[in-house]
């Protein structure tokens, strides 16, 4: 994991350690993405040097982000087919609980928290919560469950609050990345190191 903090940290800033001796990959990994990032920090948007030439290549900056989080081609976009299962309401705020269809066939819960005097337009959180599973006696209740706090403050606080329950530790197990596609920067190092760079 700590190759990770590398390519998401300047180059001078500290690695956290490992727990226990890291490996030669560890270490392959950490200075590879090190590397990449100072490479792309030193050249981000060195040709761009007013707002028209911004304007004129935002798009295919945007296609490059889509590209390397794995959207490009974006999918097809397809009918959620929302199911409100139940609500719980509080003095505060009002709790939807429901399904969706995140793609065809692909099924995810969430809690909706919504002020209790909602006066649209309100502000909007997507609150994509970690992976944490809670079960009781084999049942499982979701991830969500765990940030239940943090939607109901964002409504005592008049935002809308989405909490989605993350597959595989959620109400829904399954295997997320049964269609994940690979991403290009683990295939680029994968592509170096069979090149014995």
């Amino acid at each position: 994991m700590a190759f990770l903090f590398g390519a998401l940290l300047p180059g001078d800033a500290q690695i956290p350690k490992l727990a226990g001796k890291p490996t030669p990959g560890d270490a392959m990994l950490a200075d590879y993405f090190r590397n990449e990032t100072a490479a792309l920090s030193q050249h981000c948007l060195a040709d761009i040097n007013t707002l028209d030439e911004w304007k004129a290549k935002r798009g295919e900056y945007r296609r490059q982000l889509q590209e390397m989080l794995g959207l490009w081609p974006m999918p097809e976009r397809t009918d959620l087919k929302p199911v409100v299962t139940g609500c719980i309401t509080n003095d505060e705020f009002v709790v939807e609980k429901i399904y969706f269809q995140a793609s065809p066939g692909l099924y995810c819960t969430a809690n909706l928290y919504l002020p209790k005097n909602l006066k649209p337009p309100a502000p909007a959180i997507l609150y994509e919560c970690g992976h944490w599973s809670a079960k009781t006696n084999g049942i499982s209740y979701g991830n969500k469950g765990i940030y239940q706090q943090d939607g109901a403050w964002y409504a005592r606080n008049g935002y809308v609050c989405l909490v989605l329950d993350t597959l595989r530790d959620g109400e829904i197990p399954g295997n997320p990345h049964r269609h994940a596609r690979p991403r290009p920067v683990v295939v680029e190092f994968a592509r170096l190191h069979a090149r014995g760079r």
